[in-house]
């Protein structure tokens, strides 16, 4: 694991507001089922950080903060529109089996990246999702998390079975006490919550998630704790339908300039899945327009241009905010094919 270590950084709207950010990495790994060891990849996925924005009332609009988030991807130029450039998507089996996505060739990765069966599902609708007030307390975070994950469950075996494709619903690790899983040693220093692909596991610490987000109430603003729970779910998702394996695979002995590139379509496509299932739950869970935009601007202080650790593997900051709220305008899962848009998308 290599875990992100935070690092002070000051953002201005409206005057100078102190952040507090920390990014973890969590490790995207080699296809394979519950019995497949320890990945290989690098490992992803961002930590809740401190919100300071008040509660306010829920806006007609979501205007992003002072970023430039991608153009909408224009995937309606030719063909159905399912699809990058209007290349139609095949869905994985037009019989009562379901096909296993992260079964594949090496030959087969390109098409598992940019044609994958998801993107053909079209928009994720509204979730009835209910989940209790969360708080410092252990219990009553774990509450939180238990009830969305119940959510992102529902909301994500749905796309998978429009695609006719086997869906496992990750485990959950939700910890208080130091221990070991297949992906290494929990916590680590930066890592309040990762996914683990050798298990299907997300791990996340109940107290040291709200220590490792500057100590915010999450009964005040509990929005950044979603979008982190629906980024590491993100990368479950990425996990069964074989886009986790694929990228890895494309890249396993390149070179490390390589396999960053690659890492950010991987955490930036993360972000933009969460962007998704967040608009999906935006009513049930009180989603606000205000809450949203604290979001986006903590988001972009995560960009690798914005935190000073010297790394290119998630993203810029304008691309870091951008794809979660180009999930959220949008919906729809396509959008979300980082994999074959411009560079100067995912930089």
């Amino acid at each position: 694991m290599r875990p992100r270590r935070s690092s002070p950084l000051a953002f201005g709207v409206f005057g100078i507001l102190a952040l507090t950010f920390a990014v973890v990495v969590v490790i995207a790994g080699l296809v394979g089922g519950d019995d497949a060891g320890v990945p290989a990849g690098p490992k992803t996925g961002p930590v809740a950080t401190e919100n300071g924005g008040p509660v306010p009332a829920e806006g007609a609009e979501i205007s992003p903060p002072d970023v430039t988030p991608p153009s909408p991807l224009k995937l309606r130029e030719a063909g159905d529109g399912n699809g990058a450039g209007g290349v139609p998507i095949t869905l994985a089996a037009r019989s009562g089996t379901s096909v296993d996505l992260r079964s594949m060739r090496r030959t087969d990765t390109t098409v598992r990246l940019q044609r994958n069966p998801l993107y053909g599902t079209g928009v994720m609708g509204s979730i009835a999702c209910r989940a209790p007030r969360p708080s410092t307390q252990p219990a009553a975070m774990y509450g939180y998390l238990s009830a969305v994950t119940n959510c992102l469950d529902r909301a994500w075996a749905g796309k998978f079975a429009q695609a006719r494709a086997v869906f496992l619903a990750p485990r959950r690790v939700y910890w208080t006490r130091p221990g070991r899983g297949p992906c290494g040693t929990y916590p680590a220093s930066g890592a309040a919550a990762y996914y683990c692909p050798s298990n299907r596991g997300m791990y996340i610490g109940l107290t040291h998630l709200i220590r490792e987000s500057g100590n915010v109430d999450p009964a005040q603003n509990h929005v950044p704790y979603l979008t982190v729970l629906a980024h590491e779910y993100g990368h479950h998702v990425q996990a069964m339908s074989g886009i986790g394996g694929a990228w890895w695979w494309e890249v396993a002995d390149r070179s490390k300039s390589a396999q960053d590139a690659h890492s950010r379509r991987s955490e930036l496509q993360a972000q933009c899945l969460a962007g998704i299932f967040t608009r999906a739950v935006r009513v049930p869970l009180a989603v606000t327009a205000a809450r949203w935009q604290s979001v986006l601007e903590l988001e972009y202080s995560r960009g690798d241009d914005q935190n000073g650790l010297g790394k290119r593997d998630h993203g810029n900051g304008d691309h870091f905010a951008g794809w979660i709220n180009q999930g959220w305008k949008y919906s729809k899962i396509a959008y979300c094919n980082t994999w074959s848009v411009p560079a100067s998308y995912v930089s």
